[in-house]
């Protein structure tokens, strides 16, 4: 076994969390990849109710686990919708066709999320900074935003 000096562990406390506006979606950067050497990021997303996620999409490089805190989340793929409720997990591998939405009618729901690699969390921020002061952004816009982290609509093949 390798000899190293000693990682140190981090604390992201809630009230250190980013904090992101993603057109209704508020999103939590917990760990941003800086102190995993980039394995991977969390966030934490919180949906308004009647809230949607992205167009539906898939990713080449990267894993994302969905574990939701609060409400209802409904997850839509090719084969159909799977409703995910409080302490349900949703695994997302590279490849998977996935789009997700608030299936708590006016409620909130909440997910805490996970990607591999980390630096995905950099396409939030990208979105982020692009929509500001509530500017919508056009199909080409989030495609274009999307295919720098390696998403893409499910119309693109999925073989690299």
């Amino acid at each position: 076994m390798p000899t190293r000096g000693p990682v140190p562990v981090n604390l992201c406390t809630s009230t250190q969390a980013e904090t992101l506006k993603v057109g209704p979606l508020t999103i939590k950067v917990l760990e941003d990849g800086t102190n995993t050497q980039d394995r991977v990021s969390s966030v934490t997303i919180l949906l308004p109710g009647g809230a949607c996620g992205p167009p539906m999409h898939w990713h080449r490089f990267h894993d994302e686990l969905f574990f939701v805190t609060k409400g209802t989340i409904v997850f839509s793929t090719p084969e159909g919708e799977q409703e995910a409720r409080v302490g349900d997990l949703m695994t997302v591998p590279p490849g998977a066709v996935h789009t997700f939405r608030n299936g708590s009618g006016e409620e909130e729901a909440e997910c805490y999320m996970t990607a591999t690699p980390g630096h995905y969390v950099d396409y939030f921020r990208m979105l982020a900074k692009a929509t500001e002061e509530g500017k919508m952004l056009g199909k080409e816009e989030v495609g274009h935003l999307m295919s720098l982290f390696g998403t893409f609509p499910p119309e693109v093949d999925s073989e690299p």
